[in-house]
């Protein structure tokens, strides 16, 4: 194939040094910058095969915390041999000291460009979709890898020779290897300190809101998300955009259910699945990738031979109130802190009439006073 991936515009040949001098590897082009590192497409000098890899950012060259995490990412992805997650094929260091991650060359775009280009996807398509995610992520929970950012930018729709795609799940940077684990990667050797929220804020489970630790079934917390914006278009959060709201939100708010703010009809076992993957307590979720993918599968078996299954017509006036305002979690039975709620109109109204009570006493008296003053 000689395409660049559509969902990243191809980088201006490069006119320096060579990041990868000196390596099996020369440079072609850029791909992308980010706040970490940089992506380049590399060709093999004994090959001529095209791969490509990431690499930290010079400023970056001594940073232990961020050099052990680009180790992980590759002994991450070198031990996960699955056909949805993006395939390593060698790991190094460039003269100047930087690690540098070589992974296969992919074709398409990601899952977030093709919901910007289509709004949302057929329902059998999502089944998909989200199934080859969750078959990733039970291949990488098996092994004790926590990816902590699902999000459909993460999540690539790699083209085969033949049309057809496959989803491939990208970026094992900010991995958390659980312990305990036979042929995980070591951990960090300093570990990511508690009380910091890690992740992207749209895609963050609740625990991970509050800067708790996390297991797996902040995963599926976040595949319950992608498939509730593959299939209704917007997430039940997307009106937020503060990330203090956000994050309050996955904390301590009940979404909607996806039939609500589709605009059309979805199975009712959709939406009790997709809610289900959002309990707020990890322990109410799903608790394998292999469960949620069980309850995927009968929707979709459903769907193929026809069998019947309870429809909610979409709700072409949904109130605004149960997108933002919804009952918070017990802590006393969650585990989780109390995050605020916003006050609702029946208490502005409540603190409107007693207020107004009290000034009415206070302004009865204040006349009573002047008239008896007045009389003497």
């Amino acid at each position: 194939m000689s395409a660049m991936p559509s969902s990243v515009p191809a980088g201006p040949e490069l006119t320096g040094e060579d990041p990868f001098a000196g390596t099996a590897y020369r440079s072609v082009r850029r791909l992308a910058a980010g706040g970490m590192g940089e992506v380049f497409v590399v060709s093999h000098r004994e090959l001529g095969r095209e791969f490509v890899a990431k690499v930290l950012h010079l400023r970056y060259a001594k940073d232990e915390r961020l050099i052990d995490r680009v180790r992980i990412e590759a002994q991450t992805l070198g031990r996960l041999d699955h056909p949805n997650i993006v395939s390593v094929s060698g790991f190094g260091t460039a003269k100047d000291g930087r690690p540098f991650i070589v992974m296969e060359l992919l074709y398409g775009r990601t899952l977030g460009a093709e919901l910007e280009a289509r709004g949302k996807l057929p329902l059998p398509e999502a089944l998909h979709y989200v199934r080859e995610l969750l078959g990733a992520l039970g291949a990488a929970h098996a092994l004790g890898i926590v990816h902590r950012d699902i999000k459909p930018e993460n999540l690539f729709l790699a083209e085969r020779p033949d049309g057809t795609r496959t989803l491939k799940v990208l970026d094992f940077g900010i991995v958390r290897v659980l312990p305990g684990f036979d042929g995980s990667p070591q951990p960090l050797a300093l570990p990511t300190a508690t009380g910091l929220v890690v992740g992207t804020p749209r895609y963050v489970s609740p625990e991970g809101a509050l800067g708790a630790k996390v297991d797996h079934r902040a995963d599926l917390y976040a595949a319950g998300l992608v498939l509730y914006v593959s299939v209704a278009g917007r997430g039940p959060f997307d009106h937020l955009r503060k990330e203090g709201e956000l994050l309050n939100a996955h904390a301590s708010t009940r979404p909607a259910a996806p039939s609500t703010v589709a605009g059309l009809a979805l199975p009712q076992a959709l939406d009790l699945a997709v809610l289900h993957s959002l309990e707020k307590r990890p322990e109410g979720r799903f608790q394998s990738a292999e469960e949620f993918m069980t309850a995927l599968d009968q929707i979709g078996a459903a769907l193929r031979t026809g069998e019947p299954l309870a429809i909610v017509e979409p709700d072409p006036y949904p109130a605004p109130d149960s997108l933002t305002v919804a009952p918070a979690i017990d802590p006393s039975t969650s585990g989780l802190r109390r995050v605020p709620q916003p006050p609702n109109q029946k208490r502005f109204l409540l603190l409107f009439v007693l207020i107004a009570a009290v000034t009415s006493v206070i302004v009865s008296q204040v006349v009573r006073a002047i008239l008896v003053w007045s009389a003497r």
